[in-house]
């Protein structure tokens, strides 16, 4: 498998990492790919969900590559695999991005090994790594050899590929807080069957419109990721009850002000805040002795908090923190998840990106729309949660989210436990309105659930056919 690479892992490391590697010798059209393909093929018309259960699809053609041919096989052959090509990894958007009818989906959970570290043309450390690696796995990997990505995954089923081109976010220790920002190469398979390398060392323009495009540009193979030693994380948890939604801000903001960096988990309609203060403790990749067993006690927890969609929600009459302050690894945090049942509590969720000076006037609006809709209907989001982001120049995030230029944002995100409650769907379509056009949130394609096509716009540059499903295509403009 690597072989087939050769060239185009030479080129990133002699500064040509812009470059395109063609084949020797392009087909004609009408003539077959010159490569088999030999991993796991569907056509029997099976219909595949998201981890949520809330959107399915029935694809012409399931496809599982297990080798750079094999994707390489799948884009050019457009005969026995159907316009469009879809990359999926774990499947764990909420929205509709798994939705191909008719299409090829392309699974990339098979292309998952971890090549090893290196050291780039800029000195940088960085691991290279296949896309359909989970972070899960790169995490622990990374853990052994005493590093880490600044970037710490809330799940850990996500695949790089995905992450790498898609939307992100985590209260990050010295780091903007998306994945996709420490990703500083990679190689893809683009709409003519061709292996690619792009980098920020040659071609930056074209490289971090890459990185926004949703796999829209093409089949992502190999990500190289900056790395640092690895550094240990100090949480301070606090509870606050506020008595107005202008409180309630006030408290936040001076929590963020005094910490490295914050999160907050928001029961918008008590006005109540169960708060994450983070701090930075100094090196090391193996959480201490002295913080077991209870570290683990408050990861299981956490991870249970989020599997079932903060259900059930907390007595806040009667609330203590499970901890009050503990040092641990950033990567023994990063929690795997099973995937879920029918009729099982399950996580699901909106996304919106705000700036931090608007954060008065989002919550003292939510809070009002919450409970305008809890009088009405009986019905609130079991929580909030709240993540403060770091934005880069805009050079490094031309489109979508965290591309306003360098400051801080924030997003404020309602939760619940059940996708396909009739209730909070309503509620979710409801508040897109006020969080997009009235407060000027950002929304995302693969984190925002019934978005309309004037909600979000996608650059057409940013899209090729070939690997254009329906549902981004209403988002080009």
């Amino acid at each position: 498998m690597k072989v087939v690479l050769l060239s185009s892992i030479a080129s990133l490391e002699n500064g040509h990492a812009g470059a395109v590697e063609k084949p020797v010798a392009t087909p004609p059209k009408n003539q077959p790919a010159p490569f088999p393909f030999h991993g796991i093929l569907k056509n029997d018309g099976k219909t595949y969900s998201n981890w949520g259960l809330s959107n399915s699809t029935k694809p012409a053609v399931y496809a599982e590559p297990i080798s750079y041919e094999d994707v390489q096989a799948i884009v050019k052959d457009t005969k026995r695999f159907p316009t469009p090509v879809s990359p999926v990894g774990a499947m764990l958007s909420v929205s509709k991005t798994i939705v191909n009818d008719g299409g090829t989906l392309l699974c990339t959970t098979k292309l998952d090994e971890i090549i090893g570290l290196e050291t780039d043309g800029k000195g940088r450390k960085i691991v290279r790594v296949q896309a359909g690696c989970r972070l899960k796995k790169l995490n622990l990997w990374l853990q052994s050899r005493g590093f880490e990505i600044p970037f710490q995954a809330e799940i850990g089923e996500a695949t790089v590929g995905s992450v790498a081109v898609g939307d992100t976010k985590d209260s990050s220790l010295d780091g903007v807080g998306f994945f996709s920002a420490g990703v500083t190469a990679l190689s893809y398979v683009n709409a003519e069957g061709e292996l690619c390398s792009i980098s920020d060392s040659v071609d930056e323009a074209s490289f971090y419109e890459f990185k926004c495009s949703f796999g829209l540009l093409g089949i992502v193979l190999e990500c190289q990721i900056e790395v640092r030693p690895a550094t240990l994380c100090t949480s301070k948890y606090s509870l606050h009850k506020l008595k107005s939604p202008e409180d309630l801000s006030e408290e936040l903001i001076r929590l963020h002000k005094g910490c490295d960096a914050f999160f907050a988990s928001v029961i918008l309609d008590k006005l109540y805040a169960i708060c994450d203060q983070r701090f930075k403790a100094g090196l090391g990749s193996i959480t201490p002795a002295s913080s077991q067993p209870q570290f683990n006690s408050l990861r299981l927890a956490k991870r249970s908090n989020i599997q079932h969609g903060a259900t059930p929600r907390p007595n806040i009459n009667n609330l203590q923190p499970l901890i009050k302050e503990i040092t641990y690894s950033r990567a023994d945090m990063v929690n795997e998840y099973w995937r879920p049942s029918a009729n099982e509590n399950r996580v699901d969720f909106q996304y919106y990106e705000h700036d931090l000076a608007k954060i008065k006037a989002v919550i003292s609006q939510s809070y009002a729309f919450t409970k305008a809709f809890e009088e009405k209907y009986s019905f609130v989001p079991n929580t909030w949660a709240l993540y403060f982001l770091n934005r880069p120049e805009s050079k490094k995030k031309p489109y979508g989210l965290y591309s306003s230029g360098p400051g801080v944002s924030f997003s404020f995100d309602p939760l619940f436990s059940n996708p396909t409650d009739p209730k909070w769907q309503m509620f979710a379509k409801e508040y897109n309105s006020l969080a997009i056009k009235t407060l000027g949130g950002k929304p995302s394609p693969i984190q925002t659930q019934w978005l309309k096509p004037d909600e979000l716009v996608i650059p057409k540059k940013l899209a090729h056919p070939r690997f254009t499903t329906a549902y981004y295509s209403q988002f080009l403009g």
